[in-house]
């Protein structure tokens, strides 16, 4: 083999371990107000106190989660029914929508 062969090799598998970490790798807990613009598209991780929900459709939901330093709204791909004031573990990525911050939830684990 020559050298650009096991270069390409070598990248290729390096790429596919990233990749596969990726998957795996949890973000740490932010508090709400650590939620910056910048972090668009990012993996988030936040804890907080569930203070309503809405059902817009039988496929998407709306939660508003609050925590000591603000609050925000998750999106849902589906409704779910939870107490309120249940303490919540969300992970899912940062959006933006009539500049407010938000997050689309990829998992969410009651914590009470």
């Amino acid at each position: 083999m020559n050298l650009k062969t096991i270069s390409l090799i070598t990248s290729i598998i390096g790429i596919s371990l990233l990749l596969l970490l990726s998957l795996f790798v949890e973000p740490k807990l932010s508090t709400i107000s650590e939620l910056r613009s910048k972090q668009i598209y990012q993996k988030v991780k936040i804890q907080g106190q569930l203070i309503s929900q809405k059902a817009i459709s039988p496929s998407f939901g709306i939660l508003k989660i609050k925590d000591l330093t603000g609050t925000i709204e998750v999106l849902l791909n589906k409704n779910i029914q939870i107490k309120d004031n249940s303490t919540l573990e969300i992970t899912g990525k940062i959006s933006e929508y009539k500049e407010n911050k938000q997050i689309t939830a990829d998992k969410i684990l009651l914590k009470n």
